[in-house]
């Protein structure tokens, strides 16, 4: 609850010269109640509502008003989406988006990130080259190495990719970041 609305409530009170235990009895709800009201750690209930506004001869309004504008309710789906955080995860990708902030991972359109309404990240500047090292299966050519190591015992290759996974994506990240500001400097 609103702890405008909360000091609101304890005023009225204390202007009719009522305790809490005297108020919960007139309106028919307990003592605890009436201090969870007036600590905002809970809100009266709409009949309680009017029973409090009839109480203290004052209309509904008078007794919830506070200064804070109102929120506006978007007029259609895209202002909706636009406002909104969410997390979605179906067969065209992964999309995260949290206030100005947005992550869209897809198949189709790759990795695109965008920080406060401006893109930071791209893979569609990506060439077909740094599109196919990005999908090259360094799990599965380490899974075929080990195979190849326990069933004809050449382990001297394996362990070097196997080894090579976890520096992979992100060596290869920084290249094409590298890449792309380059030509993003040449551009201007």
């Amino acid at each position: 609850m609103n702890i405008d609305i909360a000091n609101r409530l304890y005023e009225y009170r204390k202007q009719n010269n009522l305790s809490q235990e005297e108020l919960a009895q007139r309106i028919g709800v307990s003592r605890q109640a009436v201090s969870k009201w007036e600590r905002a750690e809970s809100a009266p209930d709409t009949d309680n509502l009017i029973e409090l506004a009839k109480l203290y001869g004052v209309s509904l309004d008078d007794l919830l008003f506070t200064n804070e504008p109102t929120k506006k309710e978007p007029d259609n789906d895209e202002e909706k989406w636009e406002n909104s955080e969410y997390v979605s995860v179906n067969l065209s990708g992964i999309h995260v988006k949290d206030g100005k902030d947005e992550v869209h991972v897809s198949w189709k359109e790759g990795i695109k990130v965008v920080s406060n309404g401006e893109v930071e990240y791209d893979s569609h500047g990506m060439s077909i080259g740094e599109k196919l090292l990005f999908n090259l299966p360094v799990p599965l050519l380490s899974v075929a190495y080990l195979v190849i190591g326990f069933v004809w015992g050449y382990w001297h290759p394996g362990w070097v990719i196997f080894l090579a996974i976890p520096i992979y994506y992100p060596v290869l990240s920084a290249i094409v970041a590298h890449r792309n500001k380059k030509k993003q400097e040449e551009e201007e």
